[in-house]
C-alpha cells in the first residue's frame, strides 16, 4: 500500500499537532494527551508536536508516546475571553519539515487548524502522502482578525483531507464567521476509570460542610468570581462551604482578594490529583460563559458530582437543568447561592444529579471516542485513494 495512506488499523504512524498541552492546563491539551494515550492503546505509533511552555506541572509519568517541543510559547494574549498564544522560533518550518520527513507520518493531525502557528505550518509542511485531519475545539464569537485574514484560513482548511469538530456549537462558529467546512461531530473523551477512582481525602474537605470544586484556567471567560460571591452569601448565613479551584491564570490575584476571609484554595495548575480533589468534593462548580464541548465539565460529570453551571451552548447539550445539574443566569451570584443552598440542604438531590451526570457522560469514554476518531481516518484514507479528497497544499503552502 502507499504509505500515508492506511488501510488497516494497526500500527499507523500519527502526529498529534497542537499549539496547546501540558504544562498548559485546558480543554485542548486535555484531549491531546487523553487521544494519545487511546490510540496507542489501539496499536498505534504517536507523537505529540507541541511547544515549549514555562513553568512545570506533574504530567502522568507513564505517557506512553514522545513528546516533539519545537520553538517557545509566546507571551499570552486575550481573545475570545481566554489565554491564546503562538508558538514562535526561528526554524520553526524547517524543524517540521525535518521532523516528518524523518518519522513518516501517516496521519498528521492538527487540532485548531485555523490558529497560529503550528497548525498553520504543519498543515503547509505536510508531504502529501500523509494523511491530513483537522479538529475544530473552539466556540468563538465573530473576530474582526478572523474575519480579515478568513479567505487565506479557508485555504487551510481546504489542504485538510478531513475535518472533525468536537461539538455543533464549534463548527457552527466557523460558518456563522462565514468558513466553508464540512465536519463530522467526534466529542471530546473522558476517562471514567480515573475520574471514578479518587480518593476522598479529609485534608481536602477540611470542616466544612460542602466541598465546591472549580477547575478552569483563570482567565475572564471563567467566571469564578460569580461561585465566590455565592460563597460568600452563603457564609454570612453561617453556612460552612470550601471552594478548591483548579487552574492558574492572569486573574489568580484578583479572584483571591475576592475570596478574602473565605474558605476558598487556590491550588494552581493540578492534572494527577484531581480525581482526589473531585472525591473529595460535593458540588462541581462550571463557570465559563463560552465552551464548546467543555472538557472540565465532562471530567466533574465523570466524577458523579451535581453540576452548577450556566445555560450557555456548550453546556445545554450535557445538562438538563434538575436533571444531570442546575442551571443558573449567567453572572448572578443569588441565583448561584440558591443552586449552592438547595444542594447543601440536600444530600439526595446531591446524589441523584450526581448519578445522572455519570450516566450521561458514559458514551464518551476514550476507547469509544479513540475508535471513531480511527474509523474517520480509515475512512478518509479510502477517500483519498480513490482520488476524491480535497487537498490544496500547494495553495495553503503559498499562504504560510
Amino acid at each position: 500500500m502507499d504509505r500515508g495512506v492506511p488501510t488497516q488499523t494497526d500500527g499507523l504512524r500519527v502526529a498529534l499537532v497542537s499549539e496547546y498541552y501540558y504544562p498548559d492546563i485546558g480543554g485542548m491539551p486535555e484531549h491531546v494527551h487523553q487521544l494519545g494515550r487511546a490510540l496507542v492503546g489501539r496499536g498505534h505509533r504517536v507523537t505529540v508536536i507541541t511547544t515549549s511552555f514555562p513553568g512545570h506541572v506533574d504530567v502522568p509519568s507513564d505517557t506512553p508516546f514522545d513528546v516533539v517541543r519545537v520553538g517557545r510559547a509566546s507571551p499570552p494574549l486575550i481573545t475570545n475571553g481566554s489565554l491564546s498564544l503562538a508558538a514562535i522560533g526561528l526554524g520553526l518550518r524547517r524543524k517540521l519539515l525535518r521532523l516528518f520527513a524523518e518519522r513518516r507520518f501517516d496521519v498528521i493531525h492538527v487540532h485548531a487548524p485555523i490558529f497560529p502557528t503550528l497548525a498553520l505550518l504543519a498543515i503547509s509542511c505536510a508531504p502529501p502522502e500523509a494523511l491530513l485531519v483537522g479538529t475544530l475545539h473552539t466556540h468563538f464569537e465573530r473576530s474582526s482578525v478572523i474575519e480579515l485574514f478568513r479567505r487565506p484560513l479557508q485555504r487551510y482548511l481546504d489542504a485538510l483531507d478531513g475535518l472533525i469538530a468536537v461539538s455543533d456549537t464549534a463548527l457552527r462558529s466557523m460558518h456563522n464567521i462565514g468558513f466553508s467546512c464540512q465536519a463530522e461531530i467526534i466529542p471530546n473523551g473522558v476517562d471514567l476509570a480515573a475520574w471514578q477512582s479518587g480518593r476522598r481525602l479529609p485534608s481536602l474537605r477540611g470542616s466544612a460542610e460542602l466541598v465546591l470544586l472549580g477547575q478552569a484556567r483563570l482567565e475572564p471567560r471563567n467566571r469564578f468570581e460569580t461561585v465566590i460571591a455565592a460563597q460568600r452569601r452563603l457564609f454570612d448565613e453561617g453556612m460552612t462551604l470550601r471552594l478548591h479551584i483548579l487552574g492558574e491564570g492572569p486573574r489568580r490575584r484578583e479572584l483571591s482578594q475576592l475570596a478574602h476571609g473565605l474558605d476558598t484554595h487556590f491550588a494552581g495548575a493540578v492534572v494527577t490529583a484531581r480525581p482526589d480533589f473531585a472525591a473529595s468534593s460535593d458540588v462541581f462548580c462550571f463557570t465559563a460563559d463560552i465552551a464548546s464541548h467543555p472538557m472540565s465539565l465532562i471530567e466533574g460529570m465523570a466524577a458523579a458530582l451535581p453540576i452548577i453551571a450556566h445555560p450557555i451552548d456548550g453546556v445545554r447539550q450535557l445538562i438538563s437543568d434538575g436533571e444531570e445539574g442546575l442551571l443558573v443566569p449567567l453572572g448572578d451570584d443569588r441565583a448561584y447561592a440558591e443552586a449552592l443552598r438547595a444542594l447543601y440542604r440536600s444530600i439526595d438531590l446531591r446524589k441523584k444529579l450526581g448519578d445522572l451526570a455519570r450516566k450521561r457522560v458514559e458514551s464518551l469514554g476514550w476507547p469509544q471516542i479513540a475508535r471513531k476518531i480511527e474509523s474517520k481516518y480509515l475512512e478518509l484514507a479510502k477517500r483519498k485513494r480513490n482520488g476524491r479528497a480535497s487537498v490544496v497544499r500547494d495553495s495553503a503552502q503559498a499562504w504560510s
